[in-house]
């Protein structure tokens, strides 16, 4: 599974056409025996600047299975600001991929100048606080590495405003 989000990752930042990139992951969960670690993965696509959604099916996995996969899920979308979801049957998906599809069409773009300059490779935690009408929520990436091979650092990437 790894493996393969990572391989999916690469031709979205290769051949992608839009600035905005997101992968959408349906699984199991269960990685049978990739190449990437979960670390590796996760800084893959935070540097990619894709969005990551997942739909886990871990409804009919052993427990120990299914916790370990929402983990790896989890660490996934947590780190590129998007969400998973674990539907109780297939039913419950039809459900979930119009959410899905309404969350990646309503987003805003938010964009800083960090004081910290240096491109040093180093990972840069970030934190939105959003006060307003009707208390919105933010969900956002966590961070970004600051290198030369980044885009312009007046650009966080995609964020999320729920309401």
């Amino acid at each position: 599974m790894r493996d393969a989000i990572s391989m999916s990752i690469d031709y979205l930042k290769d051949k992608g056409k839009r600035d905005k990139k997101v992968l959408l992951v349906v699984t199991d969960g269960n990685d049978n025996g990739g190449n990437q670690t979960l670390q590796q993965l996760v800084r893959k696509a935070r540097q990619a600047e894709v969005l990551v959604y997942c739909i886990g099916l871990l409804s009919e996995e052993e427990p120990r299975e299914a916790k370990k996969a929402k983990r790896v899920l989890k660490a996934l979308t947590e780190a590129t600001g998007g969400l998973d979801y674990y539907p109780k049957d297939l039913a419950e998906t039809d459900r979930i991929t119009p959410e899905v599809a309404s969350e990646i069409r309503n987003q805003y773009i938010l964009g800083y100048n960090p004081t910290n300059e240096a491109l040093d490779g180093t990972f840069r935690k970030i934190t939105v606080a959003v006060n307003g009408l009707g208390h919105p929520t933010v969900r956002t990436r966590n961070g970004y590495y600051a290198s030369a091979a980044a885009p312009p650092k007046s650009s966080l990437g995609p964020t999320s405003l729920l309401k």
